[in-house]
């Protein structure tokens, strides 16, 4: 309310040796008459900072509040009466027409950011797919982006932007906030990528990525381009796996409304040990490499729920991260339609129940770990919560329920009009939900009724005090959503049956399963509290051997053989943790481990020797694993290379074992 920035210029060097950036941010400010500081949260390096006067040059004081866990700090910098404006225009060299708004200040300030930034994705040439170059990409999470830049960071202030990213001469790829660069400079042996964005920004999507990729064009017309960026490794998988992603685009905009000046569309295949990047920046997605090996019904709505953030996180933000739903429900309910669209003339109800049933069972899931003090509804408290937990906290799935619910009272056609004057309305801005829901009353008829019907989701009881079954009775869409889970695979006859006939039929169904089936049935079991015998698992594997299995199946089938003590398998799960060793992989394979006293020391050992033998692992991904493990990951040398290389010794009557009979 005092200060807003309204653009930023970055200067940027990116050293791939010292692991850091360094350079300059020059700020654009319209401050209020009367004040003379202005308030900048940032996780950069203290000691590297100067701040400057941008037009005078003149040195400017300013003060840092000590950083509060991963909160970041506050930046105070004053600003004297005698540099201020006002301006009217910005004119940057490289761009034709200047940029025009009205400013009355602008500072400067030189930075650096710190080698141990959890906001930076630094990852060594052995550490990508290819082994050639190494690669950076920053993690703008939420409140991340203050580590790469000074900004005010918080969705509820969009900014425009022009950058200058030099580069070692032998990188090829620059992309930031979904655009590549306008110009190359040569510079000695570096190379300078120019950047100039005219449409607001917020910070999260100030995403940056420096790399040695190939450029595939998927889609070409008079009006846009489709790039794949990516590691030689993937190209033939990529361009097979992404063969529908015009087809998923042009729904979107028929229920979306224009992408605005989005003339090129960016897809980034990431290597599998880079976490998932959880917003989205305006034309470019990221996608893990290991989406790849999916069914391709999976893929199709991984990329429909991606392209769909590019509306409802870009052209539409969320004020804050307390009315987060805004962004992930629409984004959800949109990509539902496209897929639905897609598929309308060969659908498979299966495939498209699978989506909702694993939407409720995510919903039941996260109710059941809130606390019982925590104040969680559809718009949550988020005071004291920190921003890595954010989305424990933020129940989309339950909005994507009242969205449905909303196409279902007031017809999918008005919803679809209401949906795309949403989009266009709000174009470049941050909104609250009373906002949305007074544009959405506003739009129909019967405004009191509507209202009445939104007030149960927002104002209802809190969700952490009251059981599924009342949730049902609240919400009875949910209700008619939970009942085709009730008929759907035969996961119970799976882990009760003791009779060899039943068990063979089962067997024999089970090899029928295509990926989709077989990730609920493997989830469907991995949450029932029954107790496994060995036998019944040593059959599993035969049915669905690890190396034949998509990634996230065969994580399914190792956390369920932990769970039920198959030691046989802590290898192998050890192995798939360091092969696809992001925290989606990584994490719930040794907190399995770690929760069972007979494989808790092997975890420990397994970890330090990945951390020992500087495998692929990120250092972020470490510092979770480790705070799994509740070890200190400074201290890991301490053990011994012995204990460091110890392996379970299998079983060799059971593993030589062509038959098992059942008990």
């Amino acid at each position: 309310d005092i200060a807003r920035v309204l653009h930023i210029h970055l200067d940027l060097f990116v050293d791939f040796d010292e692991t850091v950036l360094r350079g300059k941010a020059i700020l654009l400010i319209d401050m209020k008459r009367g004040y003379d500081e202005i308030v900048n949260i940032y996780q950069l390096n203290e000691d590297k900072m100067y701040v400057t006067d941008y037009k005078s040059g003149d040195h400017l004081e300013y003060s840092v509040t000590q950083n509060v866990d991963s909160v970041g700090s506050k930046f105070l910098i004053r600003i004297p009466q005698l540099y201020k404006g006002p301006f009217t225009e910005y004119k940057y060299q490289y761009c034709i027409t200047p940029y025009k708004f009205n400013y009355n200040c602008i500072i400067q300030i030189e930075y650096e950011t710190r080698k141990d930034s959890p906001a930076l994705y630094w990852l060594r040439s052995d550490q990508t797919s290819d082994g050639t170059h190494p690669l950076l990409i920053t993690n703008n999470t939420f409140i991340y982006a203050r580590g790469i830049l000074p900004c005010q960071d918080s969705p509820s202030v969009r900014f425009t932007f022009t950058a200058e990213i030099s580069v070692p001469s032998n990188f090829n790829s620059v992309i930031i906030c979904g655009r590549t660069s306008k110009q190359m400079i040569h510079d000695g042996d570096r190379h300078k990528f120019i950047f100039f964005e005219k449409f607001p920004v917020p910070s999260y999507a100030m995403i940056i990525m420096v790399g040695s990729l190939e450029r595939i064009l998927i889609y070409i017309n008079l009006k846009r381009t489709v790039n794949l960026w990516i590691e030689k490794k993937y190209i033939e998988q990529s361009t097979t796996a992404f063969i529908n992603f015009r087809h998923i685009f042009n729904i979107a905009k028929e229920y979306c409304g224009p992408l605005y000046n989005c003339t090129e569309y960016n897809i980034c295949v990431l290597p599998p040990n880079i976490p998932e990047i959880e917003l989205q920046c305006l034309t470019t997605i990221f996608v893990s490499s290991t989406l790849l090996n999916e069914d391709s019904f999976l893929i199709c709505s991984t990329l429909a729920q991606k392209v769909a953030q590019s509306w409802t996180g870009g052209v539409v933000t969320c004020e804050n991260f307390q009315h987060l739903w805004l962004n992930k429900s629409f984004s959800t309910f949109i990509s539902r339609k496209i897929i639905h669209r897609m598929y309308e003339k060969n659908l498979i109800c299966n495939q498209m129940s699978f989506l909702e049933r694993k939407t409720i069972n995510d919903l039941i899931i996260k109710i059941s770990l809130l606390d019982i003090d925590s104040e969680q509804k559809l718009v949550p408290n988020l005071k004291n919560i920190l921003p890595k937990d954010i989305t424990k906290y933020v129940i989309d799935e339950l909005g994507y329920i009242l969205l449905n619910y909303l196409d279902y009272l007031l017809g999918s056609q008005y919803f679809k009009l209401y949906l795309k004057s949403y989009l266009y309305n709000f174009r470049f801005k941050s909104i609250n939900t009373n906002v949305w829901m007074n544009y959405l009353c506003d739009f129909f008829d019967d405004k009191e009724i509507l209202k009445s019907k939104l007030d149960k989701w927002f104002y209802g009881p809190n969700l952490s005090l009251i059981s599924i079954e009342d949730l049902c009775t609240l919400y009875p869409e949910l209700h008619l959503k939970m009942e085709v889970n009730q008929r759907y695979l035969l996961t119970k006859q799976w882990a009760t049956t003791e009779e060899f006939n039943n068990f063979t039929y089962l067997l024999t169904k089970l090899k029928l399963y295509n990926n989709l089936e077989r990730k609920e049935f493997l989830s469907d079991l991995y949450a029932s509290n029954t107790v496994l015998p060995v036998a019944k698992l040593w059959w599993l594997h035969r049915v669905f051997p690890l190396d034949e299995q998509t990634c996230e199946n065969r994580l399914l089938l190792l956390r369920l053989y932990i769970k039920n003590k198959w030691l046989e398998m802590i290898q192998p799960a050890l192995k798939f943790a360091r092969e696809y060793c992001s925290p989606t992989f990584a994490c719930p394979i040794f907190r399995e481990l770690y929760e069972l006293e007979e494989t808790r020391y092997l975890a420990i050992s397994g970890f330090t020797a990945i951390v020992e033998k500087r495998c692929k692992m990120l250092s972020q991904t470490m510092e979770e694993v480790a705070s799994i493990l509740k070890i200190n990951l400074k201290d890991i040398y301490v053990l011994t290379s012995e204990e460091s290389t110890l392996h379970v010794k299998p079983d060799n009557d059971a593993s030589n074992q062509e038959e098992i009979e059942m008990n």
